[in-house]
This record gives C-alpha cells, sequence and structure tokens, in this order.
C-alpha cells in the first residue's frame, strides 16, 4: 500500500472531527529486534479540549484537512 502522508500533515477523520497532526507512520517490531515502517497505520496529535492526544488510525479513515 502507498503512503498518503508525511509529518506534518493536517488530517481530518472521513466522517468528521478535529484537525489533526501526522507524526508518522507506526513503527512495527517484526520480527524481533527488525524495526520497520508500517505502510497503512497513521501516529496523529490534536488537541482535545483540555490536553493534547495520540492516536493512531488505519490511513484510509484520514483525508487532508483542505478536502474535507
Amino acid at each position: 500500500m502507498e503512503k498518503k502522508f508525511v509529518l506534518g500533515d493536517i488530517v481530518l477523520m472521513i466522517a468528521d472531527g478535529p484537525r489533526m497532526v501526522v507524526e508518522g507512520y507506526v513503527i512495527e517490531e517484526d520480527p524481533p529486534g527488525q524495526f520497520n515502517e508500517s505502510n497503512e497505520y497513521v501516529n496523529v496529535v490534536y488537541f482535545a479540549g483540555d490536553s493534547f492526544k495520540r492516536e493512531t488510525f488505519h490511513q484510509d479513515l484520514l483525508i487532508f484537512a483542505e478536502e474535507g
């Protein structure tokens, strides 16, 4: 699967939600001791009213904020 986003992209959930900033793709350890960057799962940061939250979403659930 081709990666859609890069560090710093501003994205939204397809359904709706806060603007989120892409931190990067999930780093997986597979096999143990070997680290690989996921091609599908994206780490994001967003402000939830009283604090910053970090979440992980499949890239197909996110769109660029300009598209939303």
